[in-house]
């Protein structure tokens, strides 16, 4: 924790208990306020494809092996690496629950067109798979399933339990299929002065996963985290999962309006050339801002190097780290004394990653900190002043003056009274209106993808080997998962979206009346319990099932291919993706309204509640300011209040 931060703990704890016995103020908002400021931790969320070197760049980034690397591809958990004393470090590994089991069998089971009623008649299923009944797009649910049913038997007591382990069990069970498809979530907490300093670093499952579920814990992360690293391996960026993760992500940051995006493109030492290696840093930045990316950092790193120049750090006689040196450098005569290490760790370019992270989420962090430090002071501020106004005028009133400040009062409360009734026609109308404008344009933004969906779906190679009608389903299924996720994408940048409108209605609404209670000198806490929470649609998107589009919408249209050389070079594969387009379209858009309108009126409804609770609040606060009307003035409170707000002044 910083100097600042606890100076700006320190000064809120004191003034607030300066001022808690005072009635008319309210001190609950600066209880939020100092259990945040307490808070050390800085989120950091890794992010990437299966096998482009997530776990090994945290673990360069760390400087020491915490994590396994290269987990099978099927099965990884999110695992968080948090701070702890040497006597309090530890391993936690959860288990996923039965129904988060079932949910990921279930949807497996789903994708290779099987069925199952419960776990167990899942695993006699399982039993008459064989991988090679299925497209190569598919084999990985396969092996999932397999893996999974040969750890049925040790695990299934485990479920929905949590135990402590020590690394070399937890490397045990990332590295066995059978018992990683179990885990669910794993807490590393060791004695490092990085994380010491408050940063949690979070492994996430590949962005490729084949669970829906890793896709919402994704989302989770990219919202909530403090900065997020993104690695792409140096010779295959930009798969299909990386485009849809950093699209829902540009949708992410342009509702945050942050940029929080750190790009690693690992093992650049793959590169033949430096005009080579500086054509993929050029497409990656290039392809980021086509994404929505607009302005991208990308670091080119290479963790394999950084854990050899780590390594012969340490020790420079080490035979194996050497080797790795000298392979990736491709250099058999190159010798770890101090000029070729310091040149080593700058070519391998983690160091530099690791402090331009961390100096962002730092900065921010002391920025959010003294931000939320100074709203809670002016806040503090503006009800001590309002509350001196308010004592004042009861001196100094006579029956006149306090006919008068009743009157004003009686006014106010009749306006509020008129806006709540019309709020509906007001303020929620508008927003819903507004919505529905979003809505459209996330459908127009999937018409414009459709073509690049298909080509992607129906490209050459898929038609290489095998019968012709089986790898037209298979691309139909595929391009029908791709829309669907797209779907999914554009319903839940729109839910953020929805939530932060309704949330600068409410905002602007609160802060128009509260602009006339200060004009009355009404003291009160505009942080009145009674209105907490405002609007929260995203959870309804993330606990619905997946957006699901029926393949079998392109069969009719298979008409259009005769060959391979005929649809790719006589013009067939124009003429389906002509033909297919409008059903295609039509299909998905009537998902993307449905699901669209049921949050439109899910945050419709909200904010309605959250109006009613402020108006309510505030009407209780004019009561208030009446009833106080009629009081015995108080001379000495008067100087009391005054004093604090001179040391708000000093703080």
């Amino acid at each position: 924790m910083t100097q600042d931060r606890e100076l700006y703990i320190e000064r809120l704890v004191k003034l607030q208990e300066s001022v808690r016995d005072i009635s008319g103020i309210d001190t609950r908002f600066m209880d939020t306020a100092i259990a945040r400021l307490s808070q050390r931790q800085m989120v950091i969320a890794v992010f990437g494809a299966f096998s482009a070197g997530k776990s090994s760049v945290l673990n360069a980034i760390l400087g020491r092996p915490l994590l396994v690397v290269s987990p099978s591809p099927t099965t990884a958990a999110v695992t968080e690496l948090r701070g702890a004393t040497k006597d309090d470090a530890k391993v936690q590994i959860a288990a996923k629950t039965e129904e988060e089991l079932w949910r990921d069998v279930e949807s497996t089971l789903q994708a290779l067109n099987r069925h199952a009623s419960d776990l167990s008649a899942a695993m006699a299923e399982i039993d008459r798979l064989t991988v090679t009944q299925f497209p190569v797009a598919y084999r990985r649910h396969v092996r999932f399933l397999k893996a999974l049913r040969d750890g049925y038997e040790d695990m299934r007591a485990r479920l929905g339990t949590t135990w402590l382990a020590s690394v070399e069990d937890l490397r045990a069970f990332s590295a066995d299929e059978r018992y990683a498809a179990y885990v669910g979530r794993v807490d590393v907490q060791v004695d490092d002065p990085l994380l010491q300093r408050g940063f949690v670093f979070v492994d996430t499952p590949g962005v490729d996963s084949i669970h829906q579920r890793h896709t919402n814990v994704a989302f989770s992360y990219m919202r909530e985290a403090d900065a997020v690293l993104f690695v792409m391996y140096y010779t295959h960026a930009f798969s299909q999962a990386d485009r849809e993760f950093l699209l829902q992500l540009a949708g992410v940051q342009d509702v945050s309006e942050q940029n929080k995006l750190f790009a690693a493109i690992n093992a650049v030492d793959l590169a033949t050339s430096d005009e080579e290696r500086e054509q993929v840093r050029a497409r990656v930045i290039s392809e980021l801002r086509r994404l929505g990316i607009r302005q991208p950092r990308v670091y080119e790193v290479s963790a394999q190097l950084a854990e050899a120049g780590r390594r012969l750090a340490v020790d420079a006689t080490d035979a194996d780290a050497l080797a790795l040196a000298r392979s990736r450098l491709r250099d058999e005569t190159w010798q770890p004394d101090a000029a070729s290490l310091t040149a080593l760790c700058e070519y391998a370019g983690v160091d530099r990653l690791q402090a331009d992270l961390i100096q962002y989420v730092e900065s921010s962090a002391d920025g959010l900190a003294a931000d939320l430090a100074r709203r809670t002071l002016a806040t503090l501020r503006e009800q001590l002043v309002a509350r001196q106004r308010e004592e004042q005028l009861r001196i100094a009133a006579d029956d006149a003056a306090r006919t008068s400040r009743l009157r004003e009062l009686n006014e106010l409360n009749q306006r509020m009274e008129a806006a709540r009734v019309d709020s509906e026609v007001r303020l929620v109308r508008p927003l819903a209106q507004e919505l529905h404008e979003l809505l459209f344009h996330a459908g127009e933004r999937l018409r414009f993808a459709y073509r690049d969906l298909f080509r992607e779906a129906f490209h050459p190679g898929r038609f290489r080997l095998g019968k012709p009608t089986d790898k037209l389903r298979e691309a139909a299924t595929e391009l029908a998962g791709a829309i669907g996720r797209r779907i999914d994408i554009e319903l839940r940048t729109f839910a953020l979206r929805a939530e932060r409108l309704a949330s600068e209605v409410l905002t602007g609404e609160k802060t128009h009346w509260e602009e006339e209670m200060s004009r009355l000198s009404l003291a009160g806490a505009t942080h009145d319990g009674s209105t907490a929470g405002g609007v929260q649609v995203v959870d309804d998107v993330l606990n619905a099932a997946p957006a699901h589009l029926d393949g079998g919408v392109f069969e009719p249209f298979f008409r259009h291919f005769s060959s391979a050389k005929q649809f790719f070079e006589g013009g067939g594969q124009s003429a389906m993706m002509e033909a297919t387009e409008p059903v295609a379209m039509a299909a998905a858009k009537e998902i993307l309204a449905t699901r669209g309108q049921r949050l439109v009126e899910r945050c419709s409804a909200q904010l309605e509640t959250a109006l009613a609770a402020y108006y309510g609040s505030a009407a209780k606060r004019v009561a208030n300011g009446r009833g106080m009307a009629d009081q015995k003035p108080d001379p000495e409170l008067v100087n009391r209040l005054q004093h604090v707000i001179a040391t708000l002044a000093d703080a």
